[in-house]
């Protein structure tokens, strides 16, 4: 026999492991990709917007 088993650490990491997925998810969320076209096509017209300002 291993001479007492902390049940509540092993508890604790296993929930660590499950809860860890859920948290990338919600960040993928939270921070859109550069990929997101909806972000690409508001920064190309922001760019557009810039072009259209008077310089000094």
């Amino acid at each position: 026999m291993l001479g007492g088993i902390d049940n509540g650490l092993f508890l604790q990491a296993i929930s660590g492991f499950l809860v860890l997925p859920i948290f990338i998810l919600i960040l993928k969320w939270a921070f859109p990709t550069k990929k997101d076209p909806t972000e690409q096509k508001r920064h190309r017209e922001f760019k557009a917007s810039l072009r259209h300002l008077p310089r000094k």
